[in-house]
């Protein structure tokens, strides 16, 4: 598996605010659906954790609620965006 720089990432206006991939966010674009949401701070704290088995077994559940908000949203979630940016 090669490695994705997330440095070119940043959150724009109307982004949930915070550093992203630390703690559970319970905010996020209203458009996302509920389990999708869920599912993603599921994923991000199995990321962190480094629980291979468990990131693809959600990864499998995010892609059958998942849409492009919420694939936006995942990635937003997984890479912060850089200071000052």
């Amino acid at each position: 598996m090669t490695g994705v720089s997330c440095a070119s990432a940043g959150a724009g206006p109307g982004k949930s605010a915070g550093p992203a991939g630390r703690g559970w966010a319970t905010a996020g674009p209203a458009s996302i659906d509920p389990r999708a949401r869920e599912t993603v701070e599921h994923i991000v704290r199995a990321v962190r954790d480094g629980a291979e088995a468990r990131i693809r077994t959600l990864l499998a559940d995010f892609a059958a609620v998942a849409d492009m908000a919420a694939l936006l949203y995942l990635h937003e979630r997984l890479c912060p965006p850089l200071p000052g940016h």
